[in-house]
């Protein structure tokens, strides 16, 4: 069984002068940093999901062979984002576990997710996810048998409260630090 990694990368950010996902951190575009993260993960196949700003951001960043889904409909929330990357991933029977990840907050490394994936697997969880200090946060990984409901959900989806109300068993993986910055608004902008 393999396990994708799914980056979401669709929104258009709050305040931002440009396109979100090209801002600069630390004198390279955020999504870029994401990108370098997620190519050391110990995953099978990584998919990023683009909306806003899409060709603008291809043209920019550098995706290796990473498969890219541009999402038409990412305006209409959250959840279409989702349901597109599920989507394609859900056509790989062999496609197990999906990772996801948010495209705007970079400095995930590849051992945290390893042990993520590996509570998962061991616990034979629906889902896993991080503690941060007794708050669950991103990013999170999602069996087969929650997609179902995400693939068939519109507007807009807090994917942790899914996990909370859907998934039958949720592995938690606690760690003793604050999770990595994530960079909603330009405020939050080194």
């Amino acid at each position: 069984m393999s396990t994708t990694a799914i980056v979401l990368a669709a929104d258009s950010g709050l305040d931002f002068v440009g396109p979100k996902y090209l801002a600069s951190v630390h004198g390279e575009p955020m999504l870029q940093h994401v990108v370098n993260d997620v190519t050391d993960w110990p995953v099978d196949h990584v998919i990023v999901v683009l909306g806003s700003n899409a060709e603008q951001i291809i043209e920019t960043i550098d995706f290796g062979d990473l498969t890219v889904v541009i999402d038409p409909e990412w305006s209409e929330g959250t959840a279409s984002p989702i349901r597109a990357a599920l989507d394609l991933a859900s056509r790989d029977r062999s496609t197990r576990r999906c990772v996801i990840t948010r495209g705007d907050q970079p400095s995930i490394d590849a051992e945290m997710i390893e042990v993520l994936i590996d509570a998962a697997t061991e616990q034979e969880a629906d889902a896993a996810v991080l503690k941060y200090r007794y708050a669950i946060g991103w990013p999170i990984v999602l069996d087969r048998s929650v997609w179902e409901h995400l693939i068939g959900s519109e507007g807009s989806v807090d994917l942790l409260d899914v996990v909370v109300s859907r998934a039958s068993t949720v592995a938690e993986v606690w760690v003793d630090h604050r999770p990595p910055v994530t960079f909603e608004t330009s405020e939050d902008l080194p």
